[in-house]
């Protein structure tokens, strides 16, 4: 049988590649239908959720015209790669063909994510948490930013990168390597503003390396952000961590 694994990189812009051959589709409609139907691998799809995916506001008539045209380019990019069908029809619904092996960066991307926040022992979380971000390449389908039935797993993806990602930059901190955690904080803060505990994280890494006035400035750049957005203040803690930091003989020494 003719080697059909497939391979997709779904975290920015998409790539599919099957038998080790890239799949290189004419119409944007081809690529995102393969896509679709690769993410929703598990069962086969309707011919009207898919219509409904992506042509919403179509005729019936106009719709099913629309799907056909798709799937017939999206067949025959895989042709040129394949010469097994990929794409398997099942009555009025379609699938990828139950027998291939089908791997996404995606999948492996949550996988690493919650095997480290399930993980107890903190070298073994770190190790899945940068393995995670070694594959996180940018959002979920990135250049398509509007499509309405990616939203869902991009928005969830997303918050899972930005909790495992906190969650580093604390392991980060226990282990002394502050230039990384306050590296990773500002790319976590850059995507999640208002994440205060990662603000936290920030401000002790500027204070063990001797930036103290980076350390009171990242707290006066939460409070405006948190009542700009909230209307909140920070908490206590945060306060409290600020005033300690204000005065230099009770601020951390620096590593």
């Amino acid at each position: 049988m003719t080697d059909i694994r497939v391979r997709a990189y779904l975290m920015g812009e998409p790539r599919v590649i099957v038998g080790g051959r890239l799949v290189t589709t004419t119409g944007g409609r081809s690529r995102d239908l393969l896509v679709y139907l690769i993410t929703h691998r598990e069962t086969a799809v309707h011919r009207d959720v898919l219509i409904d995916a992506f042509w919403p506001r179509a005729r019936p008539a106009a719709g099913r015209n629309s799907l056909h045209v798709a799937l017939a380019g999206a067949r025959r990019a895989l042709r040129e790669v394949c010469a097994e069908p990929l794409i398997e029809r099942c009555g009025q619904a379609y699938r990828i063909r139950r027998d291939a092996p089908v791997w996404t960066d995606a999948d492996e991307f949550e996988r690493h994510c919650r095997s480290g926040l399930r993980e107890r022992d903190p070298e073994a979380a770190a190790g899945h948490f940068e393995a995670a971000g070694l594959l996180l390449r940018g959002g979920f389908l990135a250049d398509r930013p509007y499509a309405e039935w990616a939203a869902p797993r991009r928005e969830s993806l997303r918050a899972l990168a930005v909790q495992a990602q906190s969650r580093l930059v604390v392991l980060y901190r226990g282990r002394g390597e502050y230039g990384a955690a306050a590296a990773l904080a500002r790319r976590v803060l850059a995507d999640d503003p208002c994440n205060e505990d990662v603000h936290r994280s920030l401000m002790v890494c500027y204070a063990r390396t001797g930036l103290r006035h980076l350390a009171l400035l990242q707290y006066r750049q939460l409070a405006g952000l948190l009542w700009a957005d909230l209307r909140v203040r920070p908490a206590p803690e945060t306060t409290e961590l600020y005033e300690r930091l204000r005065r230099p003989e009770r601020m951390p020494q620096p590593a």
